[in-house]
């Protein structure tokens, strides 16, 4: 029976997702979905008329930038730009941003092709589908 019991802890522990993956699926252009806290929706986006790019480099330091998608395709967009370090701590990957002298950090719950989630220390869950230009020629 205690051997049962430590294989079902082991297997369970196995099944949290390694968020050094998660790096892989981080970078490019995400529309917020909705904002959630304690598993409770706290509001919801329909429409978006921003959305985030978040660029990645090879040293593992990146930025996060807000774009407005108008109706040729392109960007318009600002020159600031939150720039942020990933770090991975047990299996936890975080954006850690330093910005005019203060300093915080953001989870990565979950990074796929179809989906990011980021929570922040307050609790507050943003997620993120990959962003989709409108096609007004359909």
């Amino acid at each position: 029976m205690k051997n049962s019991v430590s294989f079902f802890l082991l297997m369970l522990l196995s099944c949290k997702p390694n968020a050094r993956q998660y790096v892989n699926f981080i970078e490019g252009y995400w529309e917020i979905e909705q904002v959630t806290k304690n598993d409770r929706v706290i509001k919801e986006f329909k429409i978006n008329t921003e959305i985030d790019y978040f660029k990645i480099n090879a040293n593992k330091t990146g930025f996060r930038k807000k774009l407005k998608p108008n109706f040729q395709g392109t960007f318009e967009t600002s020159d600031d730009q939150l720039n942020f370090n990933l770090k991975l701590d047990n299996n936890t990957l975080l954006l850690e941003y330093i910005d005019n002298g203060t300093s915080y950090s953001e989870e990565i719950v979950l990074a796929s092709a179809t989906a990011l989630v980021i929570a922040n220390t307050e609790g507050f869950e943003y997620h993120y589908k990959p962003y989709e230009p409108l096609n007004l020629d359909e």
